[in-house]
């Protein structure tokens, strides 16, 4: 017997044969005899009971869903319980964990499941990334891993050839993925809106791009044109980013972190039928990968409005832990939203603060300038004087504050935005620290930096997936400091919750878990070679599967709930082809056959 996908209905695997159950009708044939009429409708009429029997059962179970999981590889991530041989599950939760004599004699009626050896793991929870918008890159140009500015241009073709009305309609293209490091032919800087000019047909639409950090835009001269309006002029001074120039003052289509915002004004929306193809990607690849929660690290006021719309109708299948983001960074906006859980699906109760831009586009807030570009030391995105009173005052209406900051100077500033609001609530002690302020990247720290860190703060981490230029970017001292997975723990960071920060990477977690073991990228190579990217950073396997699990979970405070195969927690796991947690080069090799959400499988089967 097998528990199949979303109907949750039990099929005999390899029955081939229930269509023909009913007998095929003969509009003429002729029926001899009493006893043969009465006979035919008897035995149609049991059929079809049968029939409906079979279904009411298969609908009951899926209701009940009550059924026993054995001969599995049970990583339950239980602190206080080893692997497992079996699991109950019954109405949506973990019921008993153990034995599998004992569950089977404690629980004779329950389905039994033969997983034949495949591997459990709890629900996977990626604890930062951005749902909407990783659902919208699906539908999107996408320009990644282009070696060159001509294979950028050849995607962007390829992608208008699939879409031939947006040339007829005059719409916008809108994609991502560009990566200047990699480009010797712009001297691995930004390149120019001449540079997308160059193909005739590229030159008469719009286009506009996201690095593949999200954290700058590059737009063609037309897109320029359309949005001359809203670009100060060069002797205006912006805050927290940069409208890019050449030597001559003249455009060239980059725009950087809070310069971004007046590029928004003049970007079309996405259409409502857009928004619904896009989060049915978004989650159906999640599910697909063992995903059942995500941190959604930056919901705005209508984005919140299109997640609550997808729970109400039904369209929610993962469990969203939504932190709200405001129009305008500097300002609270707490009373915007309503917090609170919405049917298991959706959780409002947390902010995210952004402090800085990303290494990549040399937006990193740095204490002292990058190493590649003196000239350069990052963006503060709020103001400093803004920064403490902002955070408690999120803080005092009951949020919790996640902050985003990946440069040395931006960490210290949340770190002592953090201390001052403790100091200003008069919390300290595990009162301050049941807070679960968390700082989201913390990619590069001064070590003497981590105490304070353990000391109130959740810390958030992601892939390691710009290693091969951010040792440029930041020189030999420095990034000592960066990535720093085992520095972290060995300081006492007691919840290192895992994330991917898709789209900025994949969706899948497994690419996060091995990167976090093996120091290496998807290909298994690194900077430093095989051996990992300072290999003395590794986390263990189990260490990075609780990342991406029970820390995760604690991280939303939903400890008491998900994370872990325990007794009384919300059935929520995975099932994994091959125990991916005994050899590191297995990782990638894994494959999930089943995703569980609440006892019913969202995705595969049983």
């Amino acid at each position: 017997m097998g528990l199949r996908n979303r109907s949750g209905v039990y099929e005999q695997h390899g029955d081939g044969d229930r269509a023909q159950l009913l007998p095929p009708h003969k509009s003429n044939a002729r029926v001899k005899g009493t006893w043969r009429q009465f006979a035919w409708l008897a035995a149609s009429l049991f059929i079809l009971v049968a029939v409906a029997l079979y279904w009411s059962r298969s609908r009951h179970v899926a209701t009940e869903s009550y059924y026993v999981v054995h001969n599995a590889v049970v990583h339950t991530v239980d602190l206080d319980r080893p692997p497992a041989e079996a699991f109950v599950v019954r109405n949506g939760h973990f019921v008993a964990v153990g034995d599998k004599k004992i569950l089977f004699e404690a629980h004779p009626l329950a389905e039994k499941l033969d997983l034949d050896g495949k591997t459990v793991v709890p629900g996977l929870i990626d604890s930062h990334g951005h749902l909407i918008e990783q659902g919208l890159a699906f539908l999107q140009a996408d320009v990644g891993g282009s070696q060159n500015l001509a294979e950028v241009r050849g995607s962007l073709v390829r992608y208008l050839d699939a879409r031939p009305d947006i040339e007829k309609e005059h719409g916008w293209v809108i994609g991502k993925g560009w990566d200047q490091s990699k480009w010797a032919e712009t001297n691995y800087g930004f390149p120019n809106a001449t540079d997308l000019d160059r193909h005739p047909r590229l030159s008469k639409v719009p286009i506009c791009l996201y690095r593949n950090d999200y954290h700058a835009y590059w737009l063609n001269t037309r897109a320029l044109d359309i949005v001359a309006s809203h670009i100060p002029p060069p002797d205006q001074k912006m805050e927290g980013g940069e409208v890019v120039r050449d030597a001559s003052g003249r455009l060239m289509g980059i725009f950087l972190d809070r310069a971004m915002e007046m590029i928004d004004l003049a970007l079309p929306q996405p259409t409502e039928t857009m928004l619904k193809d896009a989060l049915h990607a978004v989650t159906s690849r999640m599910l697909q990968h063992g995903l059942t929660g995500l941190h959604d690290a930056g919901v705005s006021a209508w984005q919140m409005g299109i997640l609550r719309k997808a729970v109400d109708e039904g369209r929610m299948p993962i469990r969203n832990y939504a932190m709200v983001r405001c129009q305008d960074p500097e300002k609270y906006c707490g009373d915007t939203f309503t917090k609170g859980d919405y049917g298991g699906r959706l959780t409002v109760g947390s902010v995210k603060l952004f402090l800085d831009g990303a290494v990549g586009s040399w937006g990193a807030a740095l204490i002292d300038p990058y190493s590649d570009d003196v000239s350069k030391s990052g963006f503060v995105r709020i103001p400093t004087e803004r920064i403490n009173d902002l955070i408690t005052e999120w803080a005092q209406n009951g949020f919790q504050v996640n902050i985003h900051s990946i440069g040395d100077l931006a960490n210290k500033l949340a770190l002592d935005g953090f201390e001052t609001c403790f100091r200003r609530l008069g919390l300290n002690g595990t009162a301050a620290y049941n807070r679960r302020m968390r700082i989201e990247h913390a990619q590069i720290i001064v070590f003497k930096g981590l105490r304070a860190i353990c000391k109130h703060v959740f810390k958030s981490q992601q892939a390691t997936s710009d290693m091969a230029y951010v040792e440029k970017r930041l020189g030999h001292q420095r990034i000592r400091g960066a990535y720093a997975w085992r520095s972290l723990k060995n300081a006492g960071v007691q919840h290192l919750a895992l994330g991917s920060d898709f789209p900025i990477e994949g969706v899948n977690p497994l690419l996060g878990i091995h990167a976090a073991v093996t120091r290496l990228d998807e290909s298994g190579a690194s900077p430093h070679g095989p051996g990992g990217w300072y290999p003395s950073e590794r986390l263990t396997p189990e260490e990075a599967l609780r990342g991406f699990t029970l820390d995760a979970a604690w991280a939303a405070f939903q400890e008491h709930e998900l994370g872990s195969i325990t007794a009384g927690k919300k059935a929520d796991f995975a099932v994994f082809d091959r125990n991916f947690l005994a050899e590191p080069q297995d990782i990638l090799k894994a494959n999930c056959v089943a995703t569980v959400v609440d006892g019913v499988v969202a995705y595969g089967h049983l």
